[in-house]
């Protein structure tokens, strides 16, 4: 019995790949905007593992 299920399970999520095409579509981020992040990645990144001074 749990082969034929998972024959129509399978069989039943087989075509959402085809549908999901329809999607919207979201345009690709600029270079510019991946380095920003990157370097706010960076800068908050070694502010925060400085640590507390004055203790």
């Amino acid at each position: 019995m749990a082969p034929a299920s998972l024959g129509v399970v399978v069989g039943a999520l087989a075509p959402l790949p085809a549908h999901a095409a329809d999607a919207i579509t979201l345009p690709e981020p600029s270079g510019m905007v991946l380095f920003g992040i990157g370097v706010a990645g960076v800068w908050l990144g070694r502010r925060f593992s400085r640590g507390k001074t004055g203790d």
